[in-house]
């Protein structure tokens, strides 16, 4: 008698023991669950800037682009197919380098995307004179080409960072006055930077602008009615410039007595060395489109917002 008590006993302590650690691995599972990041994909520095910006410690945000590489020679690995597979939002610009992603949205349905190009009106790419044309097939002639560097206007970074935190609420209300918060301070920073530019714009005596390099300011002129001379258009492959384009750059900055040029982030500086030699010297500047940063920039977290404060200065004198 006494060892079936003491079996039932056992029995007893045995099963609370059980529903004990069955209760604490459902409140731990419970608990992680709720506790689970936003898991957020984006394919370069814009969209990482802005998402990461209204999420802050409430997502876990990636970048496919690695710091430093050129967003226009990108290739998507297998890791990053599945990556974007299991996100819970996938950011990205849209256009010309884009279109492996709507190829993948055709095979995923299921993928919630956000597009930049898809939230704000477009303008279509420019050939102004002197601007070198494009290889022979690289685009149909009959062709429209949207430029797809939406996020170089402040303005547009406004319509973006609201239409951005609306998704992410939608996807964790719960957080809501936290990225509602975090929009808002950004935005001031966009709205700062909007009148700042505006300002230079009408204390300067010119309103043109010239590039020896890529162009990717076409929306960021139209706001602030700039106009512009540039070696090659914004998703253009070449990196050497002609002799027709550098006589006819090397003339403008001459004809406009131009004291600066300007080329972009991480492009190759050589044709803005062929410019400014051939022009007796003017010098070169850099006018940040935020396309990407440097490992060094990512790391000690430089905003858009950053770089495009350092673009006054410099636009300033360009237009000086």
């Amino acid at each position: 008698l006494f060892r079936s008590e003491v079996y039932s006993m056992f029995l007893k302590l045995m099963r609370t023991a059980c529903l004990l650690s069955v209760l604490a691995v459902v409140a731990v599972f419970s608990s992680s669950v709720l506790a689970r990041e936003l898991s957020v994909i984006v394919t370069s520095f814009p969209q990482y800037d802005l998402v990461s910006h209204i999420t802050g410690d409430k997502a876990s945000v990636h970048m496919l682009l690695k710091p430093g590489a050129d967003a226009h020679s990108f290739e998507p690995t297998p890791q990053d197919i599945i990556a974007v597979q299991k996100s819970d939002l996938f950011v990205y610009n849209g256009g010309e380098n884009d279109d492996w992603i709507e190829d993948l949205l055709e095979d995923y349905p299921s993928v919630n995307s956000f597009a930049f190009i898809k939230e704000l009106p477009l303008l279509t790419e420019e050939e102004v004179p002197g601007m070198q044309k494009q290889k022979d097939g690289d685009h149909d002639d009959h062709e429209v080409e949207f430029d797809e560097h939406v996020f170089t206007s402040p303005k547009n970074d406004i319509k973006l960072l609201n239409s951005l935190c609306a998704r992410i609420i939608a996807l964790d209300p719960k957080n809501a006055e936290y990225y509602k918060k975090n929009c808002a301070d950004y935005i001031t920073r966009f709205v700062e930077l909007d009148k700042a530019f505006r300002q230079v714009v009408a204390e300067s005596k010119s309103k043109t602008l010239i590039f020896a390099d890529r162009f990717p300011f076409r929306y960021f002129c139209n706001d602030y009615g700039l106009t512009y001379f540039a070696a090659f258009k914004g998703c253009s492959d070449d990196s050497e410039v002609s002799p027709a384009t550098l006589s006819f750059l090397v003339n403008k900055v001459k004809e406009l007595h131009k004291k600066l040029i300007l080329k972009i982030e991480l492009t190759s500086i050589a044709p803005a060395q062929a410019v400014s030699e051939a022009a007796n010297g003017v010098k070169i500047a850099i006018m940040n489109s935020g396309h990407n940063v440097s490992v060094e920039q990512l790391t000690s977290h430089v905003s858009l917002a950053d770089l495009y404060q350092s673009n006054i200065l410099v636009l300033k004198e360009a237009l000086n």
